[in-house]
This record gives C-alpha cells, structure tokens and sequence, in this order.
C-alpha cells in the first residue's frame, strides 16, 4: 500500500512540474514575442501617387471595398501606369478594364480618398 502512494505522489508531482514548465514557457514565449508596429496613417503623397498610377478622375469610373481589397473599374487601362502602383507595392490582378488592388492596411481611408479626390477633380 505504501509503494502504491508513493508512486501516486511521484507521478503527481512530474505531472504538476510540466504543467509548471509549460505554464514558464508560455510566458517567456508571450514576454519576448515580437509585437507588430503600430500602423502610422497613410501619407497624402502616397494617396495622390496612387491616384495618379489609376490615371485621374477622368479614367476611374468606380470603386468598390471588399475586404482589403480595393475593385476600381476604368475607362482606359493604357492609362493606368503599372510600374507605379510596383513602385508603390501594392499587388494589382488585372480582369478586363476592372483592377484589384490589395491595399492591406487603411483600406477604408484608401477607398474614401479615391471617392473624394474624383469628386473634386470632376
């Protein structure tokens, strides 16, 4: 009966010490993590590049948000500069006269800017 505690309290105990090593780990794991930066707003220079690589008021005919994704239809793709939009990496799929563009943060701020700034040169 002794020899029966006895390994009852051993095996509880190693039990109670890897709970205890992983509970350790876990916190070390969740101190040291490298968090993401904060994301500072988007400059007004990049809006306009952007708007500017989509050709203007006169070649965007619509925009659309889904998701982190931004759908703009336009009048004339030969005036869309594709080497723009690289250079300011943001990923563009092509369908038609309709371009996708992944805007993976602001993409509400993105979306309201285009809108406004067609508004206003229109």
């Amino acid at each position: 009966m002794n020899i029966l505690v006895t390994t009852f309290t051993t095996q509880y105990l190693i039990l109670l010490g890897v709970i205890l090593l992983l509970i350790i780990a876990l916190i070390i794991y969740l101190l040291t993590r490298k968090k993401k930066p904060v994301q500072s707003s988007i400059s007004l220079e990049y809006l306009n590049d952007l708007y500017a690589a989509l050709g203007g008021a006169s070649n965007i005919l619509n925009v659309k948000r889904e998701h982190q994704r931004l759908q703009v239809k336009v009048d004339q793709m030969k005036l869309v500069d594709a080497q723009q939009l690289k250079t300011l990496e943001i990923p563009a799929f092509v369908k038609g006269k309709e371009i996708t563009l992944l805007i993976k943060t602001h993409t509400q701020d993105v979306l309201s800017f285009l809108n406004d700034r067609r508004k206003e040169d229109s």
